[in-house]
């Protein structure tokens, strides 16, 4: 019985892993899209960024109370990251327009996706630290 609650919740784990993970592309490729044909592409924004907020949540979360309940195997899967990925991203979109004075207003659900997995970073490096220090006392 435990087993089978180990494997459904590695299921589970791994389901939430792969979603956010495809999620963070398709949203990726939607914005890089969009800034090449200068905005065409500006409806999809909203939708796919409450989408990947979601999915990123969820994923976080379970992570998050797994590792509070040891039941988190310690994998390396950093969220360095995304955090990378989306930086870099905004990072090449501000100064390709800047250098070469395209007229393209980076939309703000791009900035609100950035900031929001800045913070989710933040916060579960913050947990980690707690998490590590309780449990070595």
């Amino acid at each position: 019985m435990k087993r089978d609650k180990e494997i459904r919740g590695f299921f589970f784990k791994e389901f939430w892993r792969y979603m956010t993970n495809i999620w963070t592309v398709l949203f990726i490729g939607v914005a890089v899209s969009d800034f090449v044909s200068k905005g065409q592409y500006h409806y999809l924004m909203a939708p796919f960024a409450v989408i990947y907020g979601a999915v990123l949540s969820i994923f976080v979360g379970t992570k998050e109370f797994s590792r509070w309940y040891d039941l988190h195997e310690g994998r390396k899967h950093p969220g360095e990251i995304f955090v990378v990925l989306w930086s870099v991203l905004l990072f090449i979109m501000v100064v390709y327009s800047w250098i070469f004075g395209i007229d393209y207003a980076i939309p703000s659900d791009i900035i609100s996706v950035y900031i929001m997995v800045l913070t989710v970073f933040a916060i579960t490096q913050s947990s980690k630290t707690v998490y590590k220090n309780k449990k070595h006392k």
